[in-house]
């Protein structure tokens, strides 16, 4: 039985957890360069060591008994540290994904864009026409818009039930400096834009190093997600105050746009599996609209699987 994943974020990477016990042949497709999706990890050389900068999902909060018993599991391979009803990362938060999968099994800077199912077996092709065949089972972990975007063949129900998903972007400006600066996190709070701000470094014990991520509201991500990052990180700069222009002033800037940052609308089902062409899909639009969600309805489809 071989089996193709698509999409190497919380979902992907748990599938293929659950699923390596029972299938041995599994390929997980991603179209950047490594794992994680939003739990996505910045990596800074500075003296001689690497500095974690997590630009995603600070942290894992669980809700559950299966995220918190999953955190747990984390936490004794040591990849999450627990701090009250907190599990924090050890050395980044992308390595949840990564510590899921055999490095072997996954395919980076891949973006699948067609799938097709003949002679019960799917084929897929990515954007630069390569084509990756024989695989028994489909499953997709990606935004639904990306689904839709696919030259792939849906049932109508599901396809209808996909373009009902609606998405916030968000914006993150990542600060970082070989200095110990102490960022005024209040004046950045008075910028209606401005989300939320992370310290990372105190996340981390960091002494030598500081570092922050600041997350836009989503009203302004959505506003300027056609436009590139850099571009966007512009416009962030005209509209906030001159004090907050000061304070980030004096750190090294990397920013970033999540353009399908969060689910606004979910699904009331748990995943989606096709029995006769064996096309499964799950994500944080069913159910929750959350890395926990995600974490959940990638559980449920494997235990069907299984």
């Amino acid at each position: 039985m071989k089996i193709a994943i698509v999409g190497a974020g919380v979902s992907g990477c748990n599938l293929y957890f659950n699923l390596k016990e029972k299938y041995e042949n599994i390929t997980i497709f991603e179209k950047s360069r490594g794992t994680g999706g939003r739990l996505s990890t910045k990596y800074i050389n500075f003296k001689e060591e690497t500095k974690f900068i997590d630009h995603g999902a600070p942290f894992l909060m669980p809700h559950t008994d299966e995220l918190k018993d999953f955190c747990l599991y984390l936490s004794s391979e040591n990849i999450l540290k627990n701090r009250y009803d907190t599990f924090l990362p050890k050395n980044g938060i992308n390595k949840i994904c990564s510590f899921l999968i055999e490095k072997e099994d996954l395919v980076t800077q891949t973006r699948i864009t067609k799938a097709s199912f003949e002679n019960k077996k799917w084929i897929l092709e990515d954007e630069n026409q390569n084509k990756y065949d024989d695989f028994d089972i489909l499953l997709l972990t990606i935004p639904a818009i990306q689904i839709l975007e696919m030259d792939i063949k849906l049932e109508e129900e599901i396809k209808s039930q996909l373009q009902e998903v609606k998405y916030d972007s968000v914006f993150t400006l990542i600060l970082h400096s070989n200095d110990e600066i102490k960022l005024n996190e209040n004046i950045l709070y008075e910028n209606e834009i401005v989300k939320d701000v992370i310290d990372n470094s105190k996340k981390y014990y960091y002494k030598d190093f500081s570092s922050y991520v600041i997350h836009s509201s989503s009203e302004f991500a959505n506003q300027n997600n056609n436009k590139s990052k850099e571009e966007i990180f512009e416009i962030f700069k005209e509209n906030i105050n001159d004090k907050s222009l000061n304070e980030i002033s004096v750190f090294k800037t990397v920013p970033h746009l999540w353009k399908y940052g969060f689910a606004k609308t979910s699904l009331d089902i748990p995943y989606y599996f096709d029995e006769n062409c064996k096309l499964g899909i799950c994500g944080d639009y069913f159910h929750l609209n959350n890395v926990e969600g995600s974490y959940l309805s990638s559980s449920i489809l494997s235990d069907k699987l299984m």
